[in-house]
């Protein structure tokens, strides 16, 4: 299932839903209270929703409530947080490797929290070679998760009878010079083989999987040969960290990238926005026109600076957004409402198939002083012919 198809799928569950985004790790791990740190949290949060809900839904939500402190406080936790989404017949929990803003919603499924961590995090591709052989990861939202492997078998022994038999009437000769040169020749062409079908399984995985960028661990010849043809048929960049890591367990392995990783990230969110801010022809750089664009679908691609605040409203009529501070909607005449920018953007997004990225740190601050949104126009439909 895809992120998108993720999150629609959550989107359409039956109303009403409890919502929890929710750390479970203790920052004190020195201290082991006997109910957890965010069990208290959940357990006053839920409260003071209580107490503003009539009877009958106090009733459903107090079920919810229930089912989730029974899970949190049952567990041990090995991941860093929880998505958590209950109701009537229905219940789905993501644990998630990277932290969240601790939130809880009764309703309407709170899915913006979730759709800006998976836009704000691309995922990689990781491949680790060496003469054994090429093993696949994907890092996505903190997690490596092994996708296989490809092991280098070469059968040398017949090569080595049929060199010795050749010789065998030469008392005195051995597998050396010309024949040691073709033995040597046929075991790098068997690797340049491997390595060219390790390149092919990368770019199958990058393609399935969406892979803003590979990351090749290995020495030479074998990563190079693995890193030409990939660079040659793929679209996606290709990051050579030339170490022997062949040997490696995943937790070694994720230590040794994650911060080549979050460098690579930092560098390519800046130039997307440089990139963007500077375009001039084809984009929409002022928050106001990039919202009204997003909602008449003209708009195939926005970047939006992470807690960046747009005080928007929403006419509960008509259902126009935009930062206006008018409490009555000027084209319907119906009641306005103050709304968060992540509660209305995944059913846009997905309503008008445009793209979402949020950009972090210093990408997140270059984008905050051109209003916090821009987006890159999309391209009108050419005429018809005749």
């Amino acid at each position: 299932m895809s992120h998108s198809e993720q999150i629609q799928s959550i989107v359409d569950l039956q109303e009403p839903i409890l919502t929890v985004y929710v750390n479970t790790q203790n920052r004190n791990a020195s201290h082991h209270p006997r109910v957890p740190v965010h069990a208290v949290w959940f357990r006053k949060a839920a409260s003071a929703i209580s107490r503003t809900l009539a009877p009958h839904d106090e009733a459903l939500f107090k079920t919810q409530v229930d089912r989730v402190d029974h899970f949190l406080e049952g567990r041990h936790p090995e991941e860093k947080a929880l998505a958590i989404f209950a109701g009537p017949g229905t219940w789905t929990a993501l644990p998630l490797h990277i932290g969240v803003e601790n939130e809880i919603r009764w309703g309407k499924p709170a899915v913006g929290q979730l759709f800006q961590l998976q836009r704000e995090h691309q995922p990689y591709g990781i491949v680790v070679v060496d003469h054994r052989g090429a093993r696949f990861f994907q890092f996505f939202l903190g997690e490596l998760t092994e996708l296989g492997e490809k092991r280098f078998e070469i059968d040398k022994s017949e090569w080595k009878e049929k060199d010795l038999g050749h010789v065998a009437g030469e008392k005195i000769r051995k597998t050396r010079g010309t024949n040691r040169d073709l033995f040597e020749h046929r075991v790098q062409a068997q690797y340049e083989h491997l390595c060219h079908e390790a390149a092919d399984e990368a770019m199958a995985f990058t393609k399935q999987r969406e892979f803003a960028a590979v990351f090749l661990l290995g020495l030479e010849p074998l990563a190079g040969l693995i890193q030409k043809k990939f660079s040659r048929s793929s679209k996606a960049e290709v990051v050579l960290v030339p170490e022997d890591c062949g040997k490696f367990s995943s937790t070694k392995i994720l230590r040794r990238l994650q911060p080549l990783m979050a460098e690579f990230e930092q560098k390519r969110q800046i130039a997307e926005v440089e990139q963007l801010l500077a375009a001039g022809r084809g984009t929409s750089t002022e928050a106001d026109e990039v919202l009204a664009r997003l909602q008449d679908g003209t708009i195939r691609t926005i970047v939006v600076a992470v807690d960046h605040d747009f005080h928007l409203r929403e006419c509960g009529k008509c259902k126009a957004v935009d930062r206006s501070s008018d409490l009555m909607c000027p084209d319907c005449g119906g009641k306005r409402r103050a709304i968060a920018l992540l509660d209305i953007l995944p059913s846009l997004a997905a309503e008008q198939d445009t793209k979402v990225q949020f950009v972090a740190g210093k990408a997140a601050q270059i984008l905050a002083q051109a209003g916090g949104i821009a987006g890159w126009l999309r391209q009108p439909a050419k005429a018809a012919n005749g």
